[in-house]
This record gives structure tokens, C-alpha cells and sequence, in this order.
């Protein structure tokens, strides 16, 4: 209520002379204590007289709400008009915000090496491949490969000498395609307990 008086009072005593600003004046200020009192921004801102804590901010520089300029790197150009905002901490700068490092041409800073000239290997030469046995045939033709003759001592994952031949023939051919996942399986009889075979079975499969 005393706000609406004292508002009334200032008109009565400019009298004739005042007259409200019209409705599309850019200098009025809708949150002033009086309604439609003209505002003024001297310092052009953006940022009115009333709320300015900084009215003789330089033109183009970016403030805060209290209108004060606002500086991010601290190097004593304000934000707006520093060309060069993020100089180092503690460097000297000149009217624009920039260091002597800032304004060096790109052309006179350290230029890389040279990349160093690779010779492209040497092919080697291929390799003869060995006849294609019958094994071979069978492993691509069906995916497996069935070993005959591979013999264990009794109750037991010691290979005995005369299977060499046999894996010695599978290894070879499994050489020639290194990316191959292999599965091994291995059976015994029927004689001794499940459990027991079963572990045979997975040892002799290992020794293979």
C-alpha cells in the first residue's frame, strides 16, 4: 500500500509535465516498484540502473544479472570482448585477452617429423602343399576324422608306442587349418564302473 502511494504522490508532483511512456517504450521495466516506471540503462547492458551494481560496464562485454562483466579465464578481458578466452592461468595479455603464445602463427610453432618411409615386406614364397592324403579327404568331406588305431596300456591313458603313427598322420592334416576347433572324443568298454570309465575316457582324450 505504501509503495502505490508513494507512487501516486511522484505523479502528483511532476504534475502535467509526466506522462506514462507508451506501451511499446523498450526502456520500460515491468518489475519496477512502480507500475510502468520508465527504466534506464546508461551503460547499455541490458541490465537497468536500478538493479546495475556495475554501471559503467564497457560496451560488448558480457555481465551477470547485477550487471557486472564477467571474465572466465581471470586474465582481466571480459567475456565478449576477449578474443583469446582461454588463456592460461597467470599469462600477460594484451586489449584482445591474448598471450604471446595465443598470437604465434601456427606456421612458426615446432613442426612434426616426417613420417618414417616403411618398405613393405617381402612376400615369401609358397610353400609347396603336401599331397592331400585320405584322411584329409574325410575331414573335409565329413567334418571328422576317425582314428583306428590308437591303442591305451589296460585301465589306463599311457598311450602305447604303436598308435604314434596314427596321430602323428592327424596331426598333420589339423596343421593345415589352424583355425579349426576341434572335439575329441574318447570310449572305453563296458567293464568297470561309469564313473570310473567316464574319467578314463576324459584322460585319454587329454593324452591324445
Amino acid at each position: 500500500m505504501k509503495r502505490t502511494v508513494l507512487c501516486v504522490l511522484l505523479l502528483l508532483v511532476a504534475g502535467s509535465a509526466y506522462a506514462f511512456p507508451p506501451a511499446d517504450n523498450p526502456y520500460t521495466d515491468p518489475k519496477a516498484p512502480c507500475y510502468r516506471w520508465p527504466a534506464v540503462d546508461y551503460d547499455g547492458d541490458g541490465v537497468f540502473d536500478r538493479l546495475d551494481r556495475c554501471p559503467n560496464t564497457p560496451k560488448g562485454c558480457t555481465v551477470n544479472e547485477q550487471g557486472c562483466e564477467t571474465d572466465a579465464d581471470g586474465d582481466g578481458v571480459c567475456d565478449g570482448l576477449d578474443k583469446c578466452p582461454n588463456t592460461a592461468a597467470g599469462s600477460k595479455v594484451d586489449a584482445q585477452g591474448c598471450s604471446e603464445v595465443q598470437k604465434t602463427p601456427m606456421a612458426t610453432k615446432a613442426t612434426a617429423p616426417a613420417p618414417k618411409v616403411v618398405e613393405a615386406p617381402v612376400p615369401e614364397k609358397p610353400r609347396a602343399s603336401a599331397p592331400v592324403s585320405e584322411m584329409e579327404r574325410k575331414l573335409i568331406a565329413t567334418g571328422s576324422i576317425r582314428l583306428e588305431n590308437v591303442y591305451f596300456e589296460t585301465n589306463s591313458a599311457r598311450l602305447l608306442p604303436e598308435s604314434e603313427a596314427m596321430l602323428n598322420e592327424a596331426g598333420q592334416v589339423l596343421e593345415k587349418f589352424a583355425a579349426l576347433k576341434i572335439e575329441i572324443e574318447g570310449h572305453t568298454d563296458t567293464r568297470g564302473a561309469a564313473a570310473h570309465n567316464q574319467r578314463l575316457s576324459q584322460a585319454r582324450s587329454e593324452t591324445v
